[in-house]
């Protein structure tokens, strides 16, 4: 029972249960009446870890879906998604920051320092930030790790993730990409970390540090 009481009073889990559940309903709705509609529950679906810690390339999935609704659609969509993963984030890395030895990383000048910067206008940041290409993770880290709120984290990073697939969306609309080509690019993107490892590896093993 307070398990139940703590479920209950968390926005966490009503916002999950608020957006999965009505999810999973328009899904089982679209499959058996508008079959036409269930690439954009691929889409839909494949959105929520490709806007989390998975590394998966999000844009493919936008241009890819953008060539069979319009841009709007396929920004409500992705923006429901990406909503779903920021609770799905901030909830993993909170979690995370309960452990003593992640905690201690609070007390580093550098992650103070991030902090400072971060707290500086930081729902502008989050938003400014979703929507460009620049690396999102360290936002994602540093909002739930600071204390920043769940809605105001969700909402900043929504909105700037529909602004950036409004635009993908209407590039896609215009200029048809052919799927294959989406999907070669999407697995160049997911092969990009594994060359650089290796090749950082035999790098290193022809050419050892000398103590």
């Amino acid at each position: 029972m307070r398990l139940l009481r703590r479920a209950r009073s968390s926005p966490r889990v009503w916002v999950i249960a608020g957006t999965l559940v009505p999810a999973a309903v328009c899904t089982a709705l679209t499959w058996v009446f508008w079959p036409p509609l269930w690439p954009l529950v691929l889409y839909f679906y494949y959105s929520i870890p490709s806007n989390s810690f998975v590394y998966l390339p999000n844009e493919p999935a936008v241009l890819w879906a953008a060539g069979l609704y319009q841009p709007w659609v396929v920004t409500v969509v992705g923006g429901v998604a990406t909503a779903i993963a920021c609770v799905i984030d901030y909830t993993i890395v909170r979690r995370a920051f309960e452990f003593q030895r992640v905690a201690a990383v609070r007390q580093t000048a550098f992650y103070q320092k991030c902090v400072s910067f971060f707290n500086w206008h930081p729902w502008p940041t989050i938003a400014v930030v979703a929507v460009t290409p620049l690396p999102f993770l360290p936002i994602r880290v540093l909002a739930p790790s600071s204390g920043y709120p769940l809605w105001r984290y969700t909402s900043s990073t929504t909105v700037g993730r529909m602004v950036r697939f409004y635009i993908l969306a209407t590039v896609g609309a215009w200029i048809p990409i052919h799927p294959l080509i989406l999907l070669l690019i999407g697995v160049a993107v997911l092969l990009v970390p594994a060359v650089a490892a290796v090749w950082s590896a035999r790098r290193d093993a022809a050419h050892p540090e000398v103590d």
